[in-house]
């Protein structure tokens, strides 16, 4: 996917998250660890957004694309940005959420994705 393309549905996953309640508080957070699509808040949440896309499911579906290693960099970088604000994942209340977008379908919101 494009840069282009990935920041069309980053925009469309921050629309939905906004509708649904949760305010936004920055995109594309990019560490040498690792990126952060999306960061909202719910209440007092913080809640790390990664954004998936795929067409079809040929190849596994956009959930199934996120593996180890990506969440391990999610992680990372979700500690890099916490760490700017004197907090960690072991201080800070937040959650790891999943919007994926198959083809034509509504988007899918997994919440605690990580949890």
């Amino acid at each position: 996917m494009t840069r282009q393309q990935g920041a069309k549905y980053e925009q469309q996953a921050r629309l939905f998250l906004e509708h649904q309640g949760l305010r936004f508080i920055a995109q594309n957070q990019a560490f040498a660890c690792g990126e952060l699509d999306l960061i909202m808040q719910e209440g007092s949440t913080i809640v790390f957004v990664e954004v998936r896309q795929r067409k079809n499911a040929t190849f596994g579906s956009a959930v199934e694309s996120i593996g180890y290693g990506k969440q391990r960099k999610w992680l990372d970088a979700a500690n890099c940005w916490l760490a700017k604000r004197q907090q960690s994942l072991d201080t800070a209340d937040c959650r790891f959420d999943v919007v994926a977008f198959e083809g034509n379908a509504p988007p899918l919101w997994i919440k605690n994705f990580l949890g």
